[in-house]
């Protein structure tokens, strides 16, 4: 297929399979804009590029994602991503307050607020811990000093991992049944030389922080463990030992728990009979990264976004743009066609004052398309 990109942004065509050998034509458009003082939107100067690759904010598979690479074959739903900051209302530091990202409608003809899209609210907390008391029970106490900003990411969320290195002076408090195997040595990232004496991990969230297990807790004999910052406002204060989901607005990592169970089975039958392809049972929803509040059905354009507490002014409002992507194709039968692509990508970054969108158009094969032209089209009905 000869690709042809006339719009002003970056733009991809390639050609994908899914798991049940349908193969596709994808094109994908990425735009940056600026977003001004008083909430409009401006095509940035500087567009970045499709991203090929997962990008995160600091060590890979060791921190957050910030992006995840564009070139996917489809997204069922749209991905609303906000690398953004929290920002106590006012500047005043705070032992607690809450952040908001609301999605609404375009406004209707009469002038009406458009419907709700998306409404996600975190609870946000300076840091604090959970002691245990001298009857053995473990209490949520208050924060322990208030803050200003905090960034929104999964390692200040409910999560983390349980290890002990080995030769560490507690090895001899850990029984035998929760000491990795050699063959779980063998296997481990790290390799068999470096892997841990006994290691768990949240596997929802390995990042975070706030999890533990009775094994650790003996070993260590800890008295107080660190409680997570980032918390759903309806339960803002997680009772010890309970593993509710991580709470956030960026993406959840392909590897995790509740994307991971999405990508099918990876067993001795598909090595024989699928293997490179995907399994029959993968389900397209992978795809989707981020957390399952922030995916929304497929963005139209001119949807009105509004953060709250993510911004040192404490709301940013601004409104999508209403162009739409569309692609001319011409068939090898001579037939052509017009196709509007999805919006299924949104990424804020508020920090900067940058907005990130992505569309997608799919084209099943056959019918095999000869020539395939991306164009901007303004207010299309």
């Amino acid at each position: 297929m000869q690709f042809t990109n006339t719009t002003q942004f970056p733009a991809i065509a390639f050609q994908a399979t899914d798991q049940h050998g349908q193969s596709s034509d994808v094109v994908i458009v990425r735009a940056t804009y600026n977003i001004l003082e008083d909430g409009a939107l401006a095509v940035a100067d500087q567009q970045k590029p499709i991203v090929l690759t997962d990008e995160y904010f600091g060590e890979i598979n060791k921190s957050s994602v910030r992006q995840e690479s564009d070139l996917v074959p489809y997204k069922p739903r749209c991905d609303v991503i906000v690398n953004a900051t929290a920002y106590a209302p006012g500047g005043t530091p705070s032992l607690g307050f809450t952040v908001g990202v609301r999605i609404t409608g375009a406004p209707r003809e009469n002038g009406e607020t458009g419907q709700m899209v998306l409404d996600k609210n975190l609870f946000i907390t300076g840091p604090r811990f959970w002691e245990k008391s001298l009857t053995g029970k473990w209490h949520l106490k208050p924060p322990t000093a208030p803050i200003t900003t905090l960034p929104i990411r999964y390692e200040y969320a409910f999560g983390g991992e349980c290890r002990i290195p080995l030769g560490d002076p507690v090895s001899d408090r850990v029984k035998e049944e929760f000491r990795l195997m050699p063959e779980q040595r063998d296997r481990h990232p790290e390799g068999p030389e470096k892997a841990p004496l006994a290691h768990t991990c949240c596997e929802s969230n390995p990042l975070g922080i706030g999890f533990t297990e009775a094994w650790y807790l003996k070993a260590k004999k800890l008295k107080r463990i660190q409680a997570p910052q980032i918390d759903a406002p309806e339960n803002p204060g997680i009772a010890f030992g309970e593993n509710p989901p991580p709470q956030g607005f960026g993406v959840i990592a392909k590897a995790w728990k509740q994307r991971l169970q999405l990508a099918g089975t990876y067993d001795d039958a598909w090595l024989e009979t699928r293997w490179p392809d995907f399994p029959e049972n993968f389900d397209m929803a992978y795809w989707n990264g981020a957390n399952q509040d922030m995916q929304t059905p497929h963005l139209a354009g001119g949807e009105e976004i509004t953060l709250t507490n993510l911004t040192p002014g404490g709301t940013l409002r601004f409104t999508l743009p209403v162009d739409k992507l569309v692609l001319n194709v011409r068939f090898e039968s001579g037939k052509t066609a017009s196709v509007a692509a999805k919006l299924d990508t949104v990424i804020v970054e508020p920090d900067s004052m940058k907005i990130a969108i992505v569309w997608r158009a799919i084209l099943p094969i056959p019918p095999e398309i000869t020539v395939a032209e991306a164009r901007m089209v303004q207010n299309m009905a």
